[in-house]
């Protein structure tokens, strides 16, 4: 990776701290905070200059190229006019046609190289100057007026990526400023519009296709190995997050944002409030409202608000019932199964960030399986609280919402296992034949079962039970909206959430998806 110019006080890092591409380690390339180009091509321009006045011959080419004094791009073309002399094509034709192929391998066309040669001049300097010193910058020069000598094509692609890396860059944080204010006195104030020259100059180095009305919008990725930003594929970013979009205005190729890149192909949501995970940055959400893919707010993207938070929020007349999924567990899924050790703490640090805004007690239940026997008491004994009810409740017993065990069974034989089945049916409403009605039976479980025994709990209750209930209460109580799509995308409730059912003073009942951990899915 190049620094931007000299190597004097070179610090590395870009101004004001990482950009946002660096929490993930995958940023665009690293700058130095001051940019000092062009500086070193003005006095190799000037050194340059100042051996004519010393009295050496002035030779028929620099006349020619120079009329009016050296520039970079005179430069450049010296070697290609003298190879051209050679092929016998006039001069005048020989200087016309090697300034051409010269801005022609910094991505610039005959058009604006006539109308905005200053601009033209100044943008191949900056991209020059991302040389560590002087005589590095010389060398540059010479190595690339030779290359340019023999056909008039720069055909060194590696060199060019390394240049196109950098001003990927300047471009990043907007450096092209420095660039302006340290030219300031070479154009008297008046510094041309050379930014869009080198911006230019990126996707020719990474062979992007032109920027047009036929691709616009279309975001793609550094294929050259030999790049600081290339990436194996579009959706792989353990090397480079950084992605280019066709802007749709401007018709150039610039860096996308993150909800460009990240949502690329999406098209529209496949049903409303859809979350999914970014294409590139994988832990970046997006959510389909209104639609349209926006960023998804934390809760959003989780899809779950912290029990103690829910409780903490709860109105002196309101109830709670929080229908959770037991902590973790043993391999053993068997009735008798037990908690694992850190089962068991973490629901102690749930009961513990309860007693902290917690004063009451609560009523606990349970499935009638170890784990989630355990899992009451140990919320209970975090919570500092030893005098509690704990029941066997057999409506949180995880087969709730099975109709035939056998087909059930069947099914997670041959359709990829128990996560897989119990969501699509809670999503879908596949296997009808195994399973109940989602919506009848979700109501009879929380009107008929759990609101009917409210008068023998307490005011807030814990029911601990299994994730075969979980999921499709989730998908019953969210309309469909909970992230808990496993069978499409591989996401299952994290232990220790569930779904907080609030009822109101007027009866009126609310559902909340709530996490006991940090995360509501798995």
């Amino acid at each position: 990776m190049l620094s931007a110019c000299s190597g004097e006080n070179s610090t590395g890092g870009v101004e004001g701290g990482d950009s946002p591409e660096n929490s993930h380690g995958s940023s665009v390339p690293v700058i130095v905070d001051t940019v000092r180009a062009p500086l070193y091509v003005y006095a190799i321009l000037k050194e340059y200059s100042s051996v004519d006045g010393a009295g050496d011959t002035l030779d028929t080419v620099r006349v020619a190229l120079e009329p009016s004094g050296a520039d970079i791009l005179t430069l450049l073309s010296r070697p290609r006019v003298e190879q051209l002399l050679m092929n016998h094509v006039p001069i005048d034709s020989a200087v016309v046609q090697a300034k051409r192929e010269v801005a022609a391998a910094f991505g610039i066309d005959s058009v604006p190289l006539a109308a905005e040669y200053d601009a033209v001049v100044l943008a191949i300097s900056a991209l020059i100057q991302n040389r560590a010193s002087k005589e590095e910058t010389e060398n540059f020069i010479r190595n690339v007026g030779e290359d340019l000598k023999g056909d008039g094509v720069w055909n060194d692609p590696n060199l060019k990526i390394q240049i196109a890396d950098w001003t990927v860059g300047i471009d990043s944080v907007w450096k092209y400023n420095d660039i302006r204010n340290n030219a300031m006195s070479a154009y008297g104030g008046n510094v041309p519009n050379f930014e869009r020259f080198m911006r230019a100059f990126i996707p020719l180095a990474y062979a992007f296709e032109p920027c047009t009305e036929a691709n616009a919008g279309t975001v793609t990725f550094v294929n050259q190995g030999q790049s600081a930003l290339f990436a194996n594929d579009y959706e792989t970013s353990d090397h480079s997050a950084v992605r280019f979009i066709c802007d749709v205005n401007n018709k150039e190729w610039r860096i996308a944002q993150p909800i460009e890149k990240d949502t690329a192909g999406f098209g529209p949501g496949e049903y409303d409030r859809e979350v999914r995970d970014g294409r590139v940055i994988h832990d970046n959400y997006y959510i389909f409202d209104a639609g349209a893919w926006r960023v998804a707010t934390p809760q959003e993207a989780d899809g779950f608000t912290d029990l103690v938070e829910v409780y903490a929020s709860l109105k002196a007349d309101d109830k709670a019932v929080f229908i959770i999924r037991h902590s973790e567990r043993t391999d053993d899924t068997g009735p008798n199964g037990h908690l694992t050790d850190n089962g068991k703490q973490y629901a102690r640090n749930l009961g513990s960030r309860l007693a902290a805004v917690a004063k009451e007690d609560f009523y606990y239940g349970y499935s009638g399986y170890t784990r989630t026997k355990e899992t009451c008491e140990n919320i209970a004994q975090g919570k500092g609280q030893s005098n509690y009810s704990l029941d066997v409740l057999p409506y949180m017993d995880g087969n709730w919402f099975v109709k035939d065990a056998a087909k059930v069974e069947e099914y997670m034989n041959s359709d990829g296992g128990g996560w897989v089945v119990y969501s699509k049916y809670a999503f879908t409403g596949a296997y009808p034949d195994a399973f109940y009605d989602l919506e009848a039976r979700g109501e009879e479980l929380l009107r008929d079962n759990v609101a009917a025994n409210l008068a023998t709990m307490k005011r807030v209750n814990v029911l601990c039970t299994h994730d075969f209930l979980v999921v499709p209460l989730l998908a019953y109580t969210t309309d469909g909206h909970a992230n808990v799509r496993y069978y499409e995308k591989w996401k299952w409730v994290n232990y220790m959430a569930g779904v907080a059912m609030i009822i109101s003073a007027d009866g009126s009942v609310r559902y909340i998806p709530v996490k006991g951990l940090d995360t509501g899915v798995m």
